[in-house]
């Protein structure tokens, strides 16, 4: 009988309409090269992307509602359904205000029990609950949502000549030894050392002796791992016999890592209208991964930006690869003088700059998101 492949479930794909008035999404200024999503080699508009396979990908940029540069009446921002991006497990449950002070007050008053401040947990369910209440009353939202409005505006790029990404997954080895020693050999080790501890506080040594090499014999192996791994001059006892313990180790599942990879692009410039959009681009990766400072205080930071990204081929989503959670940009590395000098266009300008971008995803991948594509 044939064995029967199980294919994952696959999702809709989206349609993205470059440049166009009655598109979501504008890229002017912000893509590279100018041609990605412009005319053809022969000079024929139309078709997008035909210089460069059909291939490219676009960064959209999701901002914090309280953001300042929201305020501007020229930022643009559009709406997002829910399944344009993939939900974050905490800051996408809407926890209410009265939720999170209420659990921030448990846990400071089992802190406060613990730590033996004063007036015991009372005192620590009220710092605690205090602490909660006055971030709540910094946040805009009825709720702790980490609400984000997403940039009408979104950066076009071409697909960098090194694509991958690492899946991990985090396994460590632990001893079960103690475990099963306890569950084969724990009555009658019992037994055995009840037996030897009464003929010693008895003084009968002769009778301690034999106790402790019975109980020995109903517990061997196991009491001589315990000797050789715990016991007094176990070392000595391994080389005498020539045996060794066996630490029963099992490797332990901890979870699954944040997904991560990174982005590498030569930037040549081949106009003026090209030099402006790679300052533009290098510039708006740079302010989006910066936090900004909430009020004039300067006491507290709301979170830097995220990015969803994704790779379209012909105008749409490319879904024969992976796709991607929303991410943060962790670190951004700019280097002037990749060719070894320092060359610039008349005005100063330098002729090539090579930026390297790490992303982290924000979301652990189970096999339900796997599903979708990831």
């Amino acid at each position: 009988m044939a064995t029967k492949t199980i294919i994952p479930l696959s999702v809709p794909t989206r349609r993205y309409e470059p440049k166009r008035p009655q598109g979501k999404y504008v890229v002017d200024g912000l893509q590279y090269p100018s041609d990605l999503m412009g005319l053809s080699n022969d000079g024929v508009a139309g078709f997008p992307y035909l210089n460069y396979g059909a291939n490219c990908v676009f960064f959209y940029i999701n901002v914090n509602e309280e953001s300042k540069m929201l305020r501007n009446p020229d930022v643009e921002t559009v709406d997002i359904g829910d399944n344009e991006r993939i939900a974050k497990q905490l800051n996408g449950k809407n926890y209410s205000q009265e939720a999170v002070v209420l659990a921030t007050a448990a846990a400071g008053g089992g802190l406060g029990t613990i730590l033996g401040v004063s007036g015991g947990g009372v005192g620590g369910a009220l710092i605690g609950g205090v602490g909660a209440a006055t971030v709540a009353m910094n946040t805009k939202a009825s709720t702790f949502s980490r609400s984000q409005k997403r940039l009408k505006t979104a950066i076009a790029l071409h697909v960098p000549n090194q694509l991958a990404i690492r899946y991990g997954a985090g396994w460590s080895e632990e001893e079960t030894f103690a475990m099963q020693a306890l569950i084969d050999g724990g009555a009658a080790g019992s037994r055995a050392l009840a037996e030897a501890g009464k003929a010693l506080v008895d003084k009968k040594g002769d009778q301690a002796a034999a106790a402790i090499i019975g109980g020995a014999k109903n517990l061997s192996p196991i009491a001589a791992s315990v000797a050789m791994s715990k016991g007094p001059m176990g070392g000595a006892l391994s080389a005498l016999s020539g045996l060794a313990p066996n630490p029963m180790k099992e490797q332990i599942f901890k979870g699954m890592d944040f997904r991560s990879f990174t982005m590498e692009y030569q930037f040549a410039p081949r106009s003026q209208t090209e030099s402006d959009n790679v300052n533009n681009i290098i510039r708006t990766f740079k302010y989006h991964m910066h936090p900004e400072f909430k009020d004039a205080t300067n006491f507290l930071f709301l979170y830097p930006s995220e990015f969803d990204i994704e790779y379209h081929h012909n105008g749409e989503e490319n879904l024969n690869i992976h796709r991607h959670t929303s991410c943060v940009l962790t670190e951004m590395n700019i280097n002037y003088t990749p060719l070894g000098n320092f060359s610039t266009f008349e005005g100063g300008r330098p002729t090539q700059i090579n930026v390297s971008m790490s992303f982290k995803e924000l979301t652990v991948l189970t096999k339900e998101l796997i599903e979708q594509g990831l």
